[in-house]
């Protein structure tokens, strides 16, 4: 039977011991080149003998510097493997165009634009140059047109890299984005929580796919207190950019937006840029007027362009109302004074007189049928508009009573105009651009809402506020969410609230149980501002308030975005303090207190958690004590102060409080650090089982990742199962908190297992999502073990990771830092720098002695040798 050198066993071997492949090497007497060959397993290629005396020789050193049995590092070889199947043919895409874009029938003044963006698109070398463009600028610039002519150029056959085009004007729901994304780059459907992770695996996976984000402004902030302006508010959307910028294989995205993306600003000189589409030049602005109808002197003509600012879509809408109405003639315009302006977008508001002098100008059926189609965003079909005119005369205008053979021509009409558009669909549907949308519903004598529903049926059941079974279904979901945005917009904020916490279950239901964390905050941003007089909000009763800001912050926290969901407690807290309510400002400061230490903010943090203990105790509120008290402890042992630490988990147990939920998980990540494995196990193990029994699924995800983690050198496939375990939670509920020690987790077991590579994608993974997120805590953790497997791996980049490690690393987190620092310089000295390494392994080992680290002593052989 053939033989094989088991590299996996003398992987496993050192690591264990903590020597670096240098130091083993000398020790064995061989050069580390002749040692990683062994390492690594290259000595297999051909067939592995012992025959040569001098090869027996090493394998005895080996076994007798790592205490293994000689024969155990030579084992029986695996059967040759089949011939290997020819390659699969490589996967081919249709576009999928899930929004027809409008097409502008007449496109002038952008040609240079377009050509830039299909050379950008279509590179010969598609890993170079940036991975997300945006095309900014004002309503009306010409942006959608810009996209729609590129990705026209694709057709609709089939090609290497896959095209999806999405539009926010008409589905700004960004779980339902990722969907149908997900579905169509990695031809699968995914859980909630694993949407976002599986289509950014599908994009990185090496074809030059496109993606096209129409309309971005409406999921961006507008400015206020809370979000600066242009931020994204969906932090999964941010994320997937953020991504993308840093580079995702050969995949592009192509966004339009009213704002600048100051999200990507970090990375503007080079994975993302911005285009920024100003007025059209004179000649362009009078060729497109002419497009559409105008037929006057050049004056005429001048004057027009003048008073327009260059805006292409007053333009043309100018050149189609003289074009319709005033046979070409554009003279009568003057009047309409087009430079008059609002005083927050004067190019883009122009708009408004000519839209008014063409609603005057249209047949009332025409003008109340593109009124009503304005009330829906993502328009209507030909069904949904015959709808409309059979309901009663005061809803349905000018239409009541008409006619399929009616609606067909008025709607080829307002086509031929440039009013409307067709939206695809099957059959399709008509939509507008959204200023036309915007003013024409201004027209509406009856209330949106009404028109909507004579538009869409009825959704099945009858609303009641305390429904005995919470909603699951994604369209039952989806009609709420709309009754709870038609009463908002009717001035009922109390009761689209109660429809929101009481009928669709808040953040209990919503997140916890169906993982929709967009969804609830989408929806929680409909009632503003708290501290905006003129907000939804603060015609709430004041717990209703409070509970808003409150589980604002849940969901951008479970998102990923730490500042938002810090600023939504400070203002909860802000609310509550000094009132008769002092229980919600206790459990307020714990809150923050928790998400500043997972954003490193840990002086802070232990500040917000002190004054939460001493509050709880001055009102002789127990529980609130044994949990402020649990999580400053952890805080404590953050900072380093080990015994401080120690002391407060002691005084827990004094208390007699069952080590159970989080109060138990902090203890035992306590214990974890220093090297306490076996008692780790039992105390979770028993909180584990008892989070199950009282329904604590994320309690109970975050004890199965200890508990892998405890296991994970000496039991991979336990801690496998505990993974499985962990990513159920992870699936459901996309916790990014969660989803960071899930990858710490794979990677731990991975790096035990010898599966290097596997491993060092999973530890880069969960280090990107920590520096996204903001969670520094779990950024340092990460980084650490990165270099741990790369210098495993032997991987030469990895000195040139390790030389900036300090920065990487706040200088509060003590553990973090300590570990950081270790592995950094054991880096280093395998590359050969042993002056920055010796200096980094010193720093380490301090921290370490005083920490009580459990590495303490392998940081000492390392100064060592």
């Amino acid at each position: 039977m053939a033989q094989r050198f088991n590299h996996e066993a003398l992987l496993r071997a050192r690591l264990e011991l903590d020597l670096t492949q240098e130091a083993l090497a000398a020790s064995v007497g061989v050069d580390v080149r002749t040692y990683r060959r062994y390492e690594s397993g290259e000595v297999n290629e051909g067939g592995f003998s012992v025959r040569q005396p001098a090869r027996r020789k090493l394998l005895e050193r080996l076994g007798a510097e790592l205490g293994l049995d000689p024969a155990d590092l030579v084992i029986e070889a695996a059967p040759e493997p089949p011939p290997p199947l020819a390659p699969p043919e490589p996967k081919l895409f249709r576009p999928e165009f899930v929004h027809t874009l409008q097409h502008a029938p007449f496109f002038v003044g952008r040609e240079d634009i377009l050509a830039e963006l299909w050379a950008w698109v279509e590179a010969p070398e598609k890993r170079e140059g940036p991975g997300v463009v945006a095309l900014v600028g004002v309503g009306g610039a010409g942006k959608t047109a810009i996209a729609e002519r590129l990705i026209a150029r694709f057709g609709d056959g089939p090609r290497p890299g896959g095209v999806f085009v999405w539009s926010f004007y008409d589905d700004e729901r960004t779980e339902v984005f990722l969907a149908h994304a997900v579905r169509y780059f990695a031809g699968a459907e995914a859980p909630a929580g694993e949407r976002l992770e599986r289509l950014c695996a599908a994009l990185g996976s090496g074809p030059p796919h496109l993606v096209v984000l129409d309309g971005l402004e409406t999921v961006q902030a507008a400015g206020g207190a809370s979000r600066a302006h242009g931020e994204l508010e969906d932090p999964l959307l941010r994320r997937l950019l953020i991504s993308l910028a840093r580079g995702l294989g050969a995949a592009r995205a192509l966004v339009t937006s009213r704002f600048l993306l100051g999200d990507l600003a970090p990375w503007a000189d080079g994975g993302a840029r911005t285009v920024k589409l100003g007025p059209l030049s004179a000649t362009d602005a009078e060729r497109l007027l002419r497009s559409w109808g105008a037929n006057a002197d050049g004056d005429a003509l001048a004057r027009v362009v003048r008073a327009s600012g260059g805006h292409a879509l007053s333009l043309a809408v100018a050149g189609s109302y003289a074009g319709a109405f005033l046979g070409g003639d554009l003279c009568p315009l003057d009047p309409l004074d087009l430079a008059e302006a609002a005083r927050d977008d004067p190019l883009a508001r122009r708009l408004a007189r000519v839209l008014s002098a063409y609603a005057a100008a249209l047949p009332a059926a025409e003008r109340d049928l593109l009124a009503r189609l304005s009330a829906l965003s993502a328009g209507a079909d030909e069904d949904a508009l015959l709808a409309l005119a059979s309901a009663s005369p005061r809803v349905a205008g000018a239409l009541a009573g008409a006619s399929a053979e009616v609606l067909r021509r008025a709607l080829a009409r307002l086509e031929r105009l440039g009013l409307v558009f067709r939206a695809g669909g099957d059959p399709p549907r008509f939509s507008s651009h959204p200023f036309v949308r915007d003013h024409f519903r201004s027209l509406l004598t009856v209330a949106p809402s009404a028109v909507q529903a004579a538009m869409t049926p009825p959704s099945e059941g009858t609303l009641i506020f305390a429904p005995r079974q919470k909603p699951r279904d994604a369209s039952r979901l989806d009609a709420l969410e709309e009754v709870v945005r038609a009463l908002v917009a009717a001035g009922k904020a109390t009761e689209a609230y109660r429809v929101y916490s009481q009928t669709m279950g808040a953040f209990s239901h919503l997140g916890l149980v169906l993982g929709e964390m967009s969804r609830g905050a989408r929806i929680l941003r409909l009632f503003g501002e708290t501290t905006d007089p003129a907000s939804p909000a603060t015609s709430l009763p004041f717990g209703w308030r409070l509970s808003l800001l409150y589980e604002r912050g849940l969901y951008a926290g479970a998102l990923g975005d730490l500042v938002f969901a810090l600023r939504s407690y400070a203002e909860h807290n802000r609310l509550v303090e000094g009132t008769s309510e002092t229980s919600h400002f206790i459990t307020g400061l714990r809150t923050l207190a928790y998400t500043e230490r997972l954003a490193g903010a840990l002086s802070a943090a232990r500040a917000h958690a002190s004054r939460s203990l001493l509050l709880a105790e001055s009102a002789g509120l127990s529980t609130h004590v044994t949990r402020a008290l649990a999580l400053h402890a952890a805080i404590t042992h953050d900072l380093g102060d080990v015994s401080a630490a120690q002391a407060g988990f002691a005084r827990l147990v004094a208390m007699g409080d069952a080590r159970v939920a989080r109060r138990g998980l902090w203890e035992a990540e306590h214990l974890l650090a220093l090297g306490e494995l076996s008692e780790v196990v039992e105390m979770t193990e028993a909180n584990v089982a008892a989070c199950e029994r009282l329904g604590w699924a994320g309690h109970a995800a975050q004890g199965h990742v200890l508990l892998g983690l405890a296991v994970a050198d000496v039991d991979p496939a336990g801690a496998e199962r505990r993974l499985s375990a962990a990513r159920t939670w992870v699936a459901v509920s996309g916790e990014v908190e969660m989803a960071a020690r899930v990858h710490e987790l794979a990677a731990r077991i991975a790096l035990a297992r010898g599966a290097l590579f596997e491993a060092a994608r999973e530890a880069l993974t969960g280090e990107r999502l920590a520096e996204a997120c903001g969670l520094a805590l779990f950024r340092a953790r990460l980084f650490a073990l990165g270099l741990e497997v790369a210098l495993a791996r032997g991987d030469e980049e990895a000195a040139e990771r390790a030389k900036d490690a300090p920065r990487r690393v706040l200088a509060e987190d003590a553990w973090g830092r300590a570990d950081v620092l270790h592995w950094a310089g054991l880096c280093l000295a395998s590359a050969g720098d042993a002056a920055l390494a010796q200096r980094y392994l010193e720093e380490a080992l301090a921290t370490r002695e005083r920490l009580g680290h459990p590495g303490q002593d392998a940081t000492r052989r390392a100064l060592r040798t």
